[in-house]
């Protein structure tokens, strides 16, 4: 028998003292401009691992009406084959590099490109360069990409939640305004589009320079040189969408409701539009609404979840677009609570309108935010993902160290203050999808006009 049988060990320890938060510093950043377009680079010496991305001015708002979703097909499309080689030989020429292409595609702008071993860079941005330059967009390859599409939006547009993300963005933005919609449209606006769009839209908005994002070692980069590969055959002028007005009215005295028959749950979406990411308010209100609903001690979370036990959890967050912005509380809830979910939360918006937060919920979120903030900025991708932000909403090389300071100097008087101002009480969207005949008489008992959403 083992001595160690019936030993009992007990571990002794002391809870580490925290210690007050060093400054942050964004890597240096340095800027060419050649070829008609511009590369930013941001410097990581002795990276073994570099990142780069074509960012153009090609987003959802630049899509003609009824063809929501078409710039994110197009930029989808680009590794199914260029004028060189075929979806498979384009797979395997990126794979033979140990590369990860990325794509993303958003409101304002486009990005296509590729993280890889650096001593590779140059081979993988000619890649980048084929895919956008010289994409082929056959009819069969577009044909078979887009039957997949529509199938994978048949799917999510089954699942709970969807539907009434649709509704919500229409309460804010109406119905009738491409803000209105969701990003990679619905499975009828896919339904719509062809090759032909496609092939149109990429002449149009996505033959201009653009912007190159460079993350790595730049002492072992050549800059110069890869902007001239990337922009090379580069011929159009890229330009902000335009953006007609809001028509949406939300009123928090009304619920719109999505139908679901038999759902067990209703899921909740409750906000209103909110100020761009140009605010000087930005640190303060990003602050709040961690207080607010940002993590898992959040107010909304303990209350919904702990307290009153209505959800597995509760989310709240403000979303800072270069022109427009949008406060999102999302939650699923069992059906029989759905109304009083709602008015809880509502309440506690009101509260923390009014009230603002106290020193032990700003100190706590503070702490939090400077000590996740230099840990998500420890891969190139971490670090690309800011200088994106800079250049999409046209920031200083430096915004992401001015921004570590301000949390660690922004006081509770004005977190406090950007609660009072951008969170509006009285005009909140309140989206619930669920089962329409067991809600509907609670949210009127409520106190709520029941209003019955299309979509």
């Amino acid at each position: 028998m083992s001595a160690h049988v019936g030993t009992r060990h007990t571990l002794v320890a002391e809870r580490p003292t925290g210690t007050e938060p060093r400054p942050y510093r964004f890597p240096e950043v340095r800027r060419v401009t050649v070829a008609g377009g511009e590369v930013v680079g941001a410097h990581l010496p002795g990276h073994r691992l570099a990142w780069a991305k074509s960012v153009m001015e090609s987003g959802a708002l630049h899509e003609p009406v009824g063809l929501d979703g078409l710039a994110r097909i197009t930029c989808s499309l680009l590794d199914e084959g260029s004028l060189d080689r075929d979806a498979d030989a384009f797979g395997v020429a990126v794979e033979a590099l140990g590369a990860q292409w990325r794509i993303a595609c958003g409101w304002e702008t486009q990005e296509v490109g590729i993280d890889l071993p650096a001593d590779r860079l140059t081979e993988g941005l000619d890649l980048v360069a084929e895919a956008v330059r010289r994409p082929a967009f056959t009819d069969a390859d577009v044909e078979r990409f887009l039957a997949d599409h529509v199938r994978s939006l048949k799917t999510a547009w089954a699942q709970p939640g969807t539907r009434a993300q649709l509704a919500f963005r229409q309460a804010l933005f109406g119905p009738g305004h491409r803000l209105g919609g969701v990003l990679g449209g619905t499975p009828d606006t896919a339904a719509a589009l062809t090759a032909d769009a496609i092939r149109a839209f990429h002449a149009a908005r996505m033959t201009a320079p653009g912007t190159l994002a460079v993350v790595g070692d730049l002492d072992t980069i050549d800059l110069a040189a890869l902007g001239t590969i990337v922009f090379a055959g580069a011929t159009g002028t890229g330009h902000p969408a335009e953006l007609a007005e809001f028509t949406g009215a939300p009123s928090t005295r009304r619920a719109i409701v999505v139908d679901r028959p038999g759902a067990v749950q209703s899921v909740l979406r409750i906000g209103h539009t909110a100020a761009p990411r140009s605010t000087p308010d930005l640190i303060a209100i990003e602050l709040c609404a961690e207080v607010l609903g940002g993590s898992f001690g959040s107010r909304l979370n303990h209350l919904l979840r702990e307290v009153k036990g209505y959800t597995y959890g509760a989310h709240a967050s403000f979303g800072h677009g270069r022109r427009s912005g949008s406060f999102t509380m999302s939650a699923a809830v069992h059906t029989e609570v759905t109304a009083a979910a709602v008015v809880d939360t509502i309440a506690e918006i009101r509260r923390m309108h009014s009230d603002g937060v106290t020193a032990d919920e700003l100190a706590a979120t503070r702490a939090h935010a400077l000590g996740s903030m230099p840990i998500n900025l420890q891969t190139p991708g971490g670090i690309g993902g800011r200088l994106i932000e800079a250049i999409v909403h046209g920031l200083s090389d430096d915004h992401v160290t001015r921004e570590y300071a301000e949390i660690a100097a922004t006081d509770r008087a004005a977190v406090s203050r950007a609660a009072a101002v951008h969170l509006r009480p009285d005009e909140l969207a309140v989206v619930v999808e669920g089962d329409a005949v067991r809600v509907t008489p609670d949210l009127e008992a409520a106190g709520f006009e029941v209003v019955q959403a299309a979509v």
